[in-house]
């Protein structure tokens, strides 16, 4: 290590003599420094910041590494393994002079590794321990993750030389100090400017550590990149940018310019009301049959000037979906106005597309409409106060999910913790061909399995857009239905996704960290696949989408007519329709919880302030992987111990059952809480057990579901500031096994779920109770004393109705005694 230090030495001399070549001496620059470290090193950025000059920045996940001797990984009982080494970089702005401090600390170390550090640097001896480089952040590392080159080198195939620019996400290192934050975004500004780009945009979020800048670069800094390596432009080597990210602004393709099928709506009346769903997307066509009078607009941007009536199709089938339903088979309407903040606007040069809006940041472009939507911006009150759910129905594609949480993500994080909102976004959607072997074309069957595995096999490819990785959303993926009915499939498509399964046009988890996501799934239409004509000379085949928009399958949506006409529709898919879907079956539970109590001998539902996560944990509750399981395990080949780990980042939770929403079932019992915990706490909730279940050899089953809202730190890979969890359930008292989800994946988010299910005899005497213990632990960081976390649990037990049809009444009347025991025990002290 002694060498990589003086290498930093050196890298420091050249920069104060490139800075100020006429008196070196009286400059000392910043440079970022990265600790590569095997494994990690709790609280260091805490030592990091005691030294004079350091300033801790971020943690990253680095690259696993073979095992060596100087470093691998070991168990307690059986020593070295094989298992790579996984490295976190601990990135740190420094000057000169804390550079040689660290190298007089190193030293010091190495003559004595037990030698006495100051106050509070102890940790320095941890790290020193650890290290398996100390270098300078460079211009590959601004690059590596964010696929830059790769993307860049597709738009040149794609488009060659018919564009100039190229839009790029600029992250700045996010300083502490307001100054340092001004200086460094002027000097990259200028280095911006120099090479002939210009800036678009810019933003700084201090609760998310967020800085950056949104710029148009001309095409001859892509070719140098690409020709010449990162190094070769200055923007790359500017100490100020940590990450260089290239932005497509979200495109969505009208499903039709030419919508003919009509739906007779009911005669549209303004409804009245509070608005509790807020629509972030496109425009919506405002005098739709199906949307006159239901919506309430609000276009602080002035977008609907140049929106054009054929360009808005997403906002309007979102609307739709949100209100009504799948129109093939439409529900009762929302009786709440739907608010609508657009994002998108018109495509300047594509009839009826719409797009992100490319002028702006869009993590800049959500936290003002979010803001302004709870909490008002500037003078101006809040817009929609009233507001509990937000669907956002899109996805960053350039930004497919990596190891790090996106600046979006992290976003809605901190926007769902801080004004108790739930968000519910969709995963995202690969629309892009699916290949498959040749021979696999020569019947139905043989091409679903193989269309199955080419998608499986494309998982890292297909990764979860943002900001469905947000761990405080509830992220949704599609499955392969809807309302239309029985199809007569022509000659030319093919039907090649097993009904109710997962799409394959849905993106694929894990989320960051290896949580669930999709969290759920919910119908996202049915997609067809044209039929390929074969040829003897073809190894593979592409399966393109097939165009069902004017006789479906899919979802029947509403859509802008001709000539003005109001009550045209077309059928679309996607995970934007599940997500919208889900959105409406959240406000319907929402509904239920504030009618409150149906029987004043009940105990009252829990608080408002819980709704938003009550809503997500019973939305998840509802929800489990059914025969998916076992199709997957079969057609998929996965037999190994890891394969339940490979089916939860397919599944996530399951397929949502909207029959299990809000109904009741005199074979099952549900029942909700809600509270707040604090570091090493534990709640403990018992549910009674039904007597009619005792001593019976039947099926049963037990369903935990636990939701909170996660505080976050986004300068740390571990991320979670604390955690809180349910501890493993009593499978021997339950009489059954757990089922679907991971064990150890389900802990890694905030949205817990886990299924006991089984046959055998349950034993237990008159009276008893299943536990369920609700743990709070300190994550990435300490909670501090004075704060709790706050949850939601939902715990229901159940049977065939055959074996019982008591077991509802069974446990209101154990929780109805249990109530007026403890009333009585309350009078009596």
């Amino acid at each position: 290590m002694t060498p990589q230090f003086g290498e930093l030495a050196a890298a420091f001399n050249a920069e104060r003599a490139r800075l100020s070549p006429d008196a070196p001496d009286e400059v000392d620059p910043a440079l970022v420094v990265v600790f590569d470290l095997a494994g990690s090193v709790k609280d260091f950025r805490n030592a990091i910041d005691r030294i004079e000059g350091l300033e801790f920045l971020s943690e990253l996940l680095g690259d696993p590494s073979d095992p060596d001797d100087d470093f691998h990984m070991a168990k307690r009982e059986t020593g070295r393994t094989d298992k790579s080494v996984l490295h976190s970089l601990y990135l740190v702005m420094s000057n000169a002079k804390a550079i040689s401090e660290l190298l007089r600390l190193f030293e010091l170390w190495q003559e004595d590794p037990s030698a006495s550090f100051d106050y509070r640097l102890g940790k320095f001896k941890t790290a020193f321990q650890q290290l398996i480089a100390i270098r300078r952040w460079g211009p590959e590392d601004r690059i590596r993750e964010t696929g830059l080159r790769e993307h860049w080198q597709e738009t040149l195939e794609m488009v060659g030389q018919s564009i100039s620019t190229v839009l790029v996400e600029v992250e700045l290192w996010f300083r502490r100090d307001a100054t340092q934050r001004a200086t460094a975004q002027a000097h990259v500004e200028q280095i911006i400017t120099a090479s002939g780009g210009r800036i678009l945009d810019h933003s700084q979020i201090g609760e998310i550590s967020y800085h950056a800048l949104l710029a148009e670069l001309p095409i001859q800094q892509v070719h140098s990149v690409l020709s010449n390596g990162a190094g070769s432009i200055r923007l790359l080597v500017a100490d100020e940018v940590m990450f260089l990210n290239p932005v497509t602004p979200m495109n969505v393709e009208p499903a039709t310019l030419d919508p003919i099928a009509e739906k007779q709506m009911p005669e549209a009346e303004r409804i009245a009301g509070l608005p509790r769903i807020a629509l972030l997307d496109g425009l919506p066509f405002p005098n739709h049959d199906a949307l006159a009078g239901r919506l309430i607009v609000d276009d602080p941007d002035g977008l609907g000037a140049n929106y054009p009536l054929s360009s808005r199709n997403h906002g309007t089938a979102m609307a739709s979906l949100i209100l009504h339903g799948d129109l093939s088979a439409p529900g009762e309407p929302l009786d709440r106005p739907l608010y609508v903040r657009p994002i998108m606007q018109a495509h300047e040069f594509v009839l009826g597309h719409e797009h992100a809006i490319p002028t702006r940041l869009l993590t800049d472009l959500l936290h003002r409409a979010v803001k302004r939507i709870v909490a008002g911006d500037g003078s101006r009150e809040a817009a929609a106060p009233s507001v509990r759910i937000i669907n956002l129905s899109i996805g960053v594609k350039s930004r497919a999910l990596v190891r790090r949480m996106s600046p979006i993500g992290r976003l809605l994080d901190w926007l769902a913790y801080s004004y108790n909102l739930l968000f519910i976004v969709s995963a995202g959607n690969y629309l892009d061909a699916i290949e498959i072997p040749a021979q696999s074309t020569n019947s139905l069957d043989a091409a679903r399995s193989a269309a199955l595995r080419s998608v499986y096999e494309a998982t890292l490819l297909r990764g979860i857009l943002p900001p469905g990785d947000a761990l405080n959303a509830l992220t949704i993926g599609a499955v392969h239905d809807d309302e239309l009915g029985d199809l007569d499939v022509s000659d030319t498509a093919w039907d090649i996704t097993h009904p109710g399964a997962p799409a394959h046009y849905g993106a694929t988890g894990p989320g960051a960290d290896r949580s669930v996501k999709p969290d759920l799934f919910h119908a996202g239409g049915r997609a067809l696949y044209t039929r390929p004509v074969q040829r003897n000379d073809e190894e593979l085949v592409a399966l393109e989408l097939a165009r069902t928009a004017i006789t479906g399958p899919g979802h029947q949506v509403a859509t802008p007519g001709r000539a003005g006409a109001t009550n045209n529709t077309v059928f679309t898919v996607g995970t934007s329709n599940a997500t919208a879907l889900v959105t409406r079956e959240a406000s319907r539970l929402f509904d239920l919880l504030e009618a409150g109590a149906a029987d004043s001998e009940d105990a009252p539902l829990p608080d408002p302030q819980y709704h938003p996560l009550l809503v997500r944990a019973l939305l998840a509750h509802a929800s489990s992987w059914g025969e998916w399981e076992t199709r997957l395990r079969q057609e998929l080949g996965l037999t190994d111990q890891r394969a339940r780990r490979h089916l939860t980042a397919l599944l996530g939770y399951g397929r949502l059952d909207t029959d299990r929403l809000g109904t009741a079932a005199m074979n099952r019992a549900v029942l909700v809480a809600g509270g707040s915990i604090a570091r090493n706490q534990r709640h403990t909730y018992e549910l009674p057990l039904p007597p009619s279940l005792r001593a019976r050899a039947e099926w049963h089953r037990f369903t935990i579901t636990l939701a909170y809202m996660v505080p976050t730190v986004g300068q740390l890979t571990r991320y979670r500031a604390a955690k809180v969890y349910f501890a493993t359930p009593d499978t021997g008292l339950a009489g059954g096994d757990r089922i679907d989800g991971e064990y150890n994946t389900v802990r890694r988010g905030s949205l817990q779920h886990e299924i006991v299910q089984g046959t055998r005899t349950m034993v237990f005497g008159d009276g008893d109770a299943f536990p369920i213990h609700v743990e709070c632990m300190d994550d990435a960081q300490r909670l501090g004393a004075g704060n709790a976390i706050r949850y939601t649990l939902v715990v229901s037990v159940e049977t065939a109705e055959q074996t019982s049809t008591t077991i509802h009444d069974e446990v209101r009347a154990r929780l109805r005694q249990r109530a007026r025991d403890r009333a009585r025990g309350r009078v009596q002290g």
